[in-house]
């Protein structure tokens, strides 16, 4: 749980501590037939959650830290030297055998509905479920109410936002469930400045091979059904809105929050999601982007009324 000071943080929704000095540093009749749309099995993971009353409490103060003023990326994207400019792909490419998280997300089924031989052009029909390969966690996705942020509502100037990348690779390789933690964040501003506003806070865990190996590599389930996979603490999270005024945060896995918390008792999720920040889960690559310094542009779907999006993710630097 949240240590208590994070909790009165919190609670208080300081729109000044994000600006305040820290202590510590995708046809024709001779096409395949697509499949029938499918139903995804009514897997209400809000009401598994523990906790979640308590939550609740906590985000009423959070909400949106920090006033729109000029671009979080401005003063990041001027270092940047067109003649030494370089992108990193940091998403997967979505195909139908790509792994999901089931039995919360929908297998994608992807089919080609015209061909340039026989129809003049080619197109896909996609069928995949928003939360599919790299995608955002929109604040709607975990709170049904009017001011959580559809999709579409999501600022534009929160989806091209300094890039800062927390890697803890050597210490999942020994703990499956490891989390970023407030020590980590700190580590990271030890040697690389202050977290910069509007930024988007991702998590290196070198879980990008296991997500290309296969569904059971990447949800890694032990015995009894539990996954184990890392991703955000609740603190970190906690310390992220109470001192920080971020855009959201990113994970190479399947969740935010780490295997057995992401099916039980998701406080990360909760947490970000409803101070109507974003979730990028799934990122592919985060070893070729550098810890800071780099822009990411947050390319995801612009669906009207969306809980998320499959996302091109990329890091400009």
């Amino acid at each position: 749980m949240c240590g208590p000071d994070l909790i009165r943080n919190a609670r208080s929704g300081l729109d000044t501590a994000a600006h305040a000095p820290d202590t510590a540093p995708a046809g024709t009749a001779t096409l395949p037939r697509p499949e029938p749309t499918r139903t995804a099995p009514r897997m209400d993971r809000r009401r598994i959650l523990t906790g979640s009353a308590a939550v609740g409490a906590v985000l009423t103060g959070i909400g949106a830290l920090g006033g729109a003023s000029e671009p979080a990326y401005a003063q990041a994207i001027s270092r940047i030297h067109p003649s030494r400019l370089n992108v990193v792909n940091l998403s997967h490419a979505i195909h139908t055998d790509f792994p999901v998280y089931s039995p919360f997300v929908l297998e994608p089924n992807i089919v080609q509905t015209a061909h340039v031989d026989e129809d003049g052009y080619n197109a896909l029909k996609l069928e995949i479920d928003e939360h599919t390969g790299t995608h955002m966690d929109g604040p709607w996705h975990f709170y049904d109410n009017d001011d959580a942020l559809r999709t579409d509502q999501i600022a534009p100037d929160n989806l091209v936002c300094p890039l800062v990348v927390v890697r803890i690779a050597d210490r999942a390789r020994h703990d499956l469930d490891a989390a970023v933690t407030v020590r980590d964040l700190k580590r990271w501003e030890r040697r690389h400045g202050r977290i910069p506003r509007r930024a988007l806070v991702a998590m290196d865990s070198g879980w990008t091979d296991r997500v290309l190996r296969s569904a059971d590599a990447m949800t890694n389930r032990d015995g009894e059904g539990v996954p184990h996979f890392p991703g955000f603490s609740e603190e970190a999270c906690a310390w992220l809105l109470s001192r920080r005024d971020i855009a959201g945060i990113a994970v190479d896995t399947p969740s935010l929050d780490p295997g057995p918390q992401s099916v039980g008792d998701p406080q990360a999720h909760m947490l970000m999601l409803g101070a109507n920040k974003y979730g990028i889960e799934i990122v592919a690559h985060l070893d070729r982007a550098p810890d800071s310094g780099a822009i990411a542009v947050v390319g995801v779907i612009n669906t009207k009324g969306g809980t998320g999006g499959p996302t091109r993710l990329l890091a400009v630097h």
